[in-house]
């Protein structure tokens, strides 16, 4: 019985003093709610990692194309299965990493007028036309790749060594005959902050597979694709060169058969 009578004096004092919250008193509670969101953002925009969001991507320099498991060799040209990787300058460093303050590292491969600071990174990787993420040898696109973590937030975030890479996933036409730059890019909610890149050339070429193209770097000598008729070539001199070994190691031995004949002819006279 008590426990009923006093489930109705709790309301009542609860309906009192709704009852004295003035809209004036309600308008005041709420514009101190929105001052104190307004502060914890400000405070966060202006101490934490969204504070790249206002700043230049920066180009951080140049990466390296090398063999993927030799890494001190570098790699000038290749076909559209060949192997490669792209090595990174030893401090390069996104400014945060995934753990702590969201950051991650994309891959882009995009015609050369095209600026790399200034592309749109979706779930698929690159969205501009023409622009595409680069993929490893498993057929797996670089995108949305994680930094490696550090022990506590706003430290360098270390970008890992990228696995071997390959043009062999892109169907025939799709990277069509031009200048190409390809790189890395350091990103904040997909936004770039700085990014590392180097201008390949990529050329036509119908006895290549699968992609029916070959790529140099920008700056390494244009050489003529190896072609089947090149081929044949090479294998006919290759087998004349051997004719002409063969002949003269048989003529040289029917003169030695021939000078030996006549010394023992001229002693049987004598």
């Amino acid at each position: 019985i008590q426990s009923q009578n006093k489930m109705p004096t709790q309301m009542s004092h609860r309906t009192t003093d709704m009852a004295t919250v003035t809209p004036r008193k309600a308008r005041r509670r709420l514009l101190s709610l929105s001052a104190a969101a307004a502060v914890i953002a400000a405070v966060y925009v202006l101490g934490g990692p969204t504070v790249w969001a206002a700043v230049a991507p920066i180009d951080s320099g140049s990466v390296t194309v090398v063999d993927p498991v030799v890494r001190t060799k570098e790699i000038t040209n290749g076909r559209s299965a060949t192997e490669f990787s792209l090595q990174l300058p030893a401090d390069a460093a996104c400014p945060g990493d995934s753990l702590h303050d969201q950051w991650r590292w994309q891959t882009f491969v995009i015609p050369v007028a095209d600026d790399p600071g200034a592309i749109v990174y979706e779930v698929q990787g690159p969205s501009g036309p023409g622009q595409w993420p680069l993929f490893d040898t498993k057929t797996h696109p670089l995108v949305d790749e994680i930094v490696r973590a550090n022990a506590a937030p706003d430290l360098p975030g270390v970008v890992p060594v990228l696995d071997a890479l390959s043009f062999a996933v892109f169907p025939p036409g799709t990277l069509t005959a031009g200048n190409y730059r390809v790189g890395v890019a350091c990103t904040l909610f997909r936004e770039t902050a700085k990014y590392w890149s180097t201008e390949i050339v990529i050329t036509d070429e119908p006895n290549d597979k699968p992609a029916k193209f070959v790529w140099r770097l920008s700056t390494a000598p244009q050489a003529a694709p190896e072609s089947s008729s090149s081929s044949s070539l090479w294998l006919m001199v290759a087998a004349g060169a051997a004719v002409v070994a063969v002949g003269g190691w048989i003529f040289v031995r029917r003169s030695t058969r021939t000078t030996s004949a006549n010394s023992q002819i001229s002693k049987e006279k004598s």
